[in-house]
């Protein structure tokens, strides 16, 4: 017959298996919640806190006051919040803004297991000129002396350097020039008591670094769209700076605004500046002209009065000049922002705006917005990622082709220009043919000279207005945004979550435990009960020995004691099912083996010997385990003499016969151990032996060696009348159960069957089990060896424990 296979995995869900490997996994699981509470106090005692700032700007779109009285339009297009936020990540934007705050050299505390910052609280302060070398980012570890000075020590190039400072002097140091002034002395001193080594470094920061670790940490991001409000925020271990940082951030892009607003207008007035010179020196040069021309030629008034009719001719004339001068003002803006465009490959579009002409320049406009939000945007991108990535390549791309657009744009409105003012230029000599056809030379050039004195004079009173107006409006220049809320110091950190942190440790014990226990679920090869050995084995199961509670030292004949109890019924039960295998009238010999030791095979051969004893039948009991003797401690008696005595002759039989305290019940001790026990139980002598045994006694109940350690007894096991192996409940593997299909079936052992020892009826869906033959103990709990204490009553929670 083949063996059934079994698996190395519980293939069920078993409830009992379940309960007895929580029981199991009680104090493991104890020990993995107090490793993740140790865990997280650690976690938490001895992690950097983060804290974080936020500050809330808003963005206005509306004229100034100034501007809406002057009827004056912004030079500069309106920025989108879209367009703010990637301002204000800019790289120019934020180093320009770092560089206004006290981030150049930072302080540190060294503790024992902490390093903490000293923003703005550092006992000692530091200034520094680096004349050459490179010490940038480099821990530069200080300590002090009783009388204030202080000597400095850092690696650089791999080779450790010590320098003495005096306090407040500068110090040159091989590379940079460096003074340190004490603030507070008394602090340094206590800090110097606490902790022995230098506890205090410093490091010196250049810009590029200071921009890298604080752009990484701040997040700019859109509020809320329909009120334009934007948020910027920034985490970092000191609270104190995340607070001055955003701060910071908001004031310098209010600033920025104003700065563009004025750099604007200033660019206006300076154009305009430049024409009102341009403007006057002509009028100067005229009015010199038309003074020499009327003394040279005696020019009265009547003169001029004769004169009118052509004055009032002369009218369109001076307005056809004036749009040669607004034309000529034209083209000279557009060369010089082709010039500039042509000089430099980076547009700055805050100076060319500036330059734009005074009129029809809302399509110039919007392309250089559009121009300089791409740069905005490239600038933000190239913050984290190359000048070679995709998306820089793809706004270069854009960049070039506005560029390129604005160039066309110009290109043509320049032309447009020149041949405005040629158009202009011809319309003016018809004109002048016309009013001044009839009048003489003279009155000509009389008239002349006037009229392009007066043109020049109201197009200097233009400029002289336009510039007053840009100058009124340059003062009443305000941001249009306004910071919402400026950020206050944090006084609790975001991370880490006191709370957040001891739930997610105790959901990872929780799980940790979870997935332990169901390992040892799946990996519970252990016996618990009957069905377990009927599942994979064909030998019969004659009986369930209950599990004794009380440890016992060795093993003890204990059925006298209390008879009726349910475990002497257990032992009855065993008994009777024995002469179910095989009814015997005469002798019969019960030989009882288990794969190991500590299964209770001795336990069980004393009470069941005690068992027939009881009956009035005569039980010899012998011990073969003559590798590790056991009867002679059970019963307290000595082991000079036994069955390895007996088999080679040095005793008698009768001589090694011992009494126990229950009538009828003798038993033979192993005997002082051989050195060839395997030979001494496979010789001959031991069939005498037991056939002697036999001859006296009604049932001989032999104990043998574990056959799965040793097989020293495996000829007495199949010769016996009934071999009985044993399993103990919650101790011996199923594995063990392969030993016994293979004694049955490779073995041809006649008679075999199990006794499951150890089984806790309590805890049991056995509880309720009936042995023999309708003697039925249901829920008979009472331990008999509990009869010498009387049972304290228990509470509720007590009762739930103990069926636990």
């Amino acid at each position: 017959m083949e063996q059934k296979n079994i698996p190395i995995l519980n293939e069920k869900f078993d409830f009992n298996i379940s309960l007895q490997v929580f029981k199991k996994s009680i104090i493991l699981s104890v020990l993995v919640f107090i490793l993740a509470a140790v865990g997280a106090f650690v976690y938490l005692r001895y992690t950097q806190l983060i804290y974080k700032s936020v500050s809330i700007i808003q963005l206005k779109n509306e004229n100034t006051n100034a501007n809406k009285i002057l009827n004056l339009t912004n030079a500069v297009e309106e920025i989108n919040s879209i367009q703010t936020i990637e301002l204000i990540r800019s790289k120019e934007f934020l180093k320009k803004t770092f560089n206004k705050l006290p981030l150049g050299v930072s302080y540190y505390s060294q503790g024992t297991f902490l390093v903490s910052e000293l923003y703005k609280a550092t006992p000692f302060t530091v200034d520094f000129h680096i004349t050459k070398g490179n010490l940038y980012n480099i821990p530069i570890y200080v300590s002090f002396s009783l009388n204030g000075d202080a000597a400095i020590k850092y690696t650089y190039n791999n080779q450790i350097v010590q320098k003495s400072l005096k306090s407040n002097a500068w110090t040159d140091i091989g590379g940079f020039e460096i003074i340190l002034n004490i603030t507070d002395l008394a602090a340094i001193r206590e800090q110097s008591n606490k902790i022995k080594t230098d506890s205090y470094y410093f490091t010196l920061n250049d810009s590029e670094t200071v921009y890298q670790k604080y752009s990484s940490r701040l997040e700019v991001s859109l509020l809320n769209q329909e009120a334009n409000t934007i948020s910027i925020s920034i985490t970092d271990n000191n609270a104190r700076k995340t607070s001055e940082i955003v701060n910071a951030i908001a004031e310098q892009f209010i600033k920025y605004d104003v700065e563009k607003k004025k750099e604007s207008s200033q660019k206006i007035l300076d154009f305009i500046e430049v024409q009102n010179n341009l403007i006057y020196q002509q009028l100067d040069s005229i009015e010199q002209l038309l003074i020499k021309f009327s003394i040279t030629h005696q020019i009265q008034g009547d003169k001029e009065s004769s004169t009118s009719n052509v004055n009032r001719y002369a009218n369109l004339l001076t307005k056809i000049e004036e749009d040669i001068d607004i034309t000529d003002i034209e083209i000279s803006s557009l060369k010089q922002i082709l010039d500039e465009i042509s000089k430099t490959p980076n547009i700055n579009a805050y100076n060319l705006i500036s330059l734009l002409p005074l009129k029809d320049n809302n399509i110039l406009l919007s392309l250089l917005n559009q121009i300089q939000n791409l740069i905005t945007q490239r600038d933000a991108y190239l913050n984290n990622q190359t000048k070679n990535s995709y998306q820089i390549k793809v706004i270069e791309k854009q960049i070039e082709t506005q560029k390129q657009t604005l160039i066309d744009l110009i290109k043509s409105n320049y032309n447009r220009a020149l041949e405005r003012k040629s158009t202009l230029t011809k319309r003016l000599v018809e004109y002048e043919l016309k009013v001044y056809g009839n009048s003489s030379a003279m009155d000509l050039d009389y008239l002349k000279i006037k009229r392009l004195y007066t043109i020049n004079e109201e197009f200097y009173n233009k400029l002289l207005e336009k510039k007053a107006e840009y100058l009124i409006s340059q003062a009443g220049s305000v941001s249009r945004n306004v910071i919402l809320e400026n950020s206050s110091v944090p006084s609790f950190p975001i991370a880490p979550s006191r709370n957040s942190i001891i739930i997610l440790f105790f959901i990872v014990a929780l799980v940790l435990n979870t997935i332990i226990i169901i390992i040892r679920y799946l990996l519970y090869n252990e016996i618990t009960m009957p069905d377990d050995i009927r599942t994979y084995s064909e030998v019969p199961v004659i009986g369930v020995v209950p599990l004794y509670k009380t440890k016992l030292p060795i093993s003890q004949l204990l059925v006298d004691i209390k008879p009726n109890s349910v475990f002497s019924e257990a032992f009855r039960s065993i008994r009777s099912n024995l002469d179910f295998l095989k009814n015997i009238p005469q002798s019969k010999t019960i030989a009882i083996s288990s794969t190991i030791g500590g299964e209770g095979k001795t336990f069980v051969a004393l009470n069941l010997a005690g068992i027939f004893a009881i009956q009035g039948k005569k039980v010899i009991l012998v011990d073969l385990d003559l590798r590790k003797p056991r009867f002679h401690l059970c019963f307290n008696t000595d082991n000079s003499k036994g069955v390895s005595t007996i088999l080679v002759g040095k005793n008698k039989i009768e001589d090694c016969i011992k009494k126990s305290k229950i009538v009828n019940l003798n038993y033979i001790t192993a005997g002082p151990v051989p050195p060839n026990p395997s030979e001494l139980i496979a010789g001959k002598e031991i069939s005498d032996f037991i056939y002697s045994l036999k001859e006296i006694y009604d049932v001989v109940i032999i104990d043998t060696p574990p056959l799965g350690l040793v097989t020293d007894a495996l000829n007495v096991y199949k010769t016996c009348d009934f071999p009985v192996y044993l399993v103990k409940a919650n101790f011996s593997k199923r594995a063990f159960l392969y030993n016994i299909n293979n004694l049955h079936e490779e073995k041809h052992i006649q008679n075999l069957s199990v006794v499951l020892n150890g089984v806790d009826l309590k805890k049991s869906r056995y509880g309720k089990y009936n042995y023999g033959y309708g003697y039925g103990y249901t829920d008979y709990h009472a331990d008999y060896y509990d009869d010498s204490e009387k049972k304290k009553k228990k509470g509720f929670f007590g009762r739930i424990i103990s069926h636990l």
